[in-house]
């Protein structure tokens, strides 16, 4: 198969690998990405690196040397660190501070060679390889971010296709059948994958699967179910400090997750703390101490047009209008979070391994004159202490206990993918950053 075309139901709305970081934008780019580590299975893999050596203050990394980029120039150490440095004073990155925080940022790289480079950290951060393993740490070219450190090269972006071309100098998949050339195409209502099947595409898009009919789709010989994906959560919005604390106290602890679950045939997953996900289903619960109040309450909240983003939003509303609690939705364009809302609904992408990302990132919205600011602080600065690395569940446990009592922290439910898929290919190279798309045998295109 020399042509594959995989639909997706929305185009990324940032444009270079070093600030993507929405669901689709990863899917396209993480074909152009080459970090240099790898989550595989929840562990840490080398892609980029050859080895690595991490002390108090330091984080030593060596290159492969048998890494290029399209135009056949050779991979340096420099690369790495113009990337780095690119997303660590960029403040519009989303990732801006998830290595400048630790990074001694003036003096944070320091290059030895062409294939070797040191990270200069303020402590010891057990979790900056996880950070590495991000796409947007690949490698950025001198002169040109036209061209690819990764197995594919980006040909031409138009409205309805995203057209990658193989790197011929790309090393890493050698010898093994792949595809040369992915169409990503705008598909942007598929529940039933209907583009699957009527031959437009050989990969139906993961995230538009009607979910009521998620159960029938697994028995399909070509259907890929992925669960544990994605989690769907209520997350503050530029309004939240304005929640009264009842209400906050309602969101916490009286949304029926279950009930909203038995409308999709239980397929969503409920979900009431981010460490259930981690830590075999085990949390601190909190404690519903509501009194009620009998004022009423208009809470706004903000969400982007996806199934069945609305559907949820309304079960959500018709249960807090029990409590005197009227929802006004505020529809946002993809990627561009502009209302004044006290909520946003949306979409997350579950990090493997441990939830260090979604911490840090329910974190940020703690505010330096929150009563219990300097407890969360104090807690956090513990998973940095190298002696009480094996305490690391329970300081997770602790910390999210408290996002979830101020209402800081709402997920909802998990979220499942899935996908229709052309025999030939395998599924798991798909998505995975770093990788070509590999067959499992020659076949004749459709």
């Amino acid at each position: 198969m020399n042509n594959l075309n995989i639909a997706v139901d929305v185009f990324p709305y940032k444009e270079d690998i070093w600030s993507i970081c929405d669901y689709s934008g990863e899917q396209i780019y993480s074909k152009l990405a080459l970090p240099l580590f790898s989550l595989e299975k929840g562990e840490v893999e080398l892609l980029g690196a050859e080895s690595f050596q991490q002390t108090a203050d330091s984080l030593r990394i060596t290159i492969r040397k048998d890494l290029f980029w399209s135009n056949g120039d050779n991979v340096k150490a420099a690369d790495y660190v113009r990337a780095i440095r690119h997303i660590c004073y960029d403040e519009n990155n989303r990732y801006n501070k998830i290595l400048a925080s630790v990074a001694k940022l003036g003096s944070e790289t320091e290059i030895h060679n062409d294939h070797s480079f040191t990270i200069q950290t303020s402590w010891y951060d057990p979790f900056i390889i996880q950070y590495l393993s991000l796409l947007n740490f690949s490698p950025k070219h001198e002169h040109s971010d036209d061209v690819s450190a990764g197995p594919y090269v980006l040909l031409k972006k138009q409205d309805n296709v995203y057209q990658l071309v193989a790197n011929k100098y790309f090393t890493l998949d050698k010898h093994l059948p792949n595809v040369e050339k992915i169409n990503y195409l705008l598909v942007e209502k598929d529940p039933n994958g209907e583009a699957f099947f009527d031959g437009k595409v050989h990969v139906s898009c993961n995230t538009a699967v009607n979910l009521k009919n998620y159960r029938t789709f697994t028995a399909k010989q070509n259907f890929v179910a992925a669960e544990g994906n994605l989690m769907m959560i209520l997350s503050p919005g530029r309004k939240f400090d304005k929640l009264p604390d009842y209400v906050k106290e309602i969101l916490t602890c009286k949304i029926n997750r279950s009930s909203i679950a038995a409308r999709y045939d239980n397929i969503l997953k409920p979900v009431t703390s981010w460490m259930s996900v981690y830590f075999d289903g085990s949390y601190h619960p909190l404690r519903d101490t509501i009194t009620y109040s009998k004022n009423s309450f208009v809470i706004d909240i903000s969400y982007e047009d996806f199934y069945p983003n609305d559907e949820i939003l309304e079960d959500i509303a018709e249960q807090l209008s029990c409590f005197n609690i009227e929802v006004r939705k505020h529809q946002d364009k993809y990627g561009y979070w502009r209302s004044e809302s006290h909520l946003r609904f949306e979409i997350r992408k579950i990090p493997q391994r441990n939830p260090v990302q979604i911490i840090r990132s329910d974190l940020s919205h703690v505010s330096t004159s929150h009563v219990k600011f300097e407890k969360i602080k104090k807690l956090y600065s513990l998973l940095f202490t190298e002696a009480l690395s094996s305490q690391q569940p329970e300081i997770f446990k602790a910390i999210d206990f408290y996002l979830r009592e101020q209402c800081l922290s709402l997920p909802l439910f998990i979220f499942p993918t899935g996908f229709f898929c052309h025999s030939s290919i395998l599924e798991n190279t798909l998505y995975a950053p770093g990788r070509k798309v590999l067959i499992k045998e020659t076949v004749s295109e459709n």
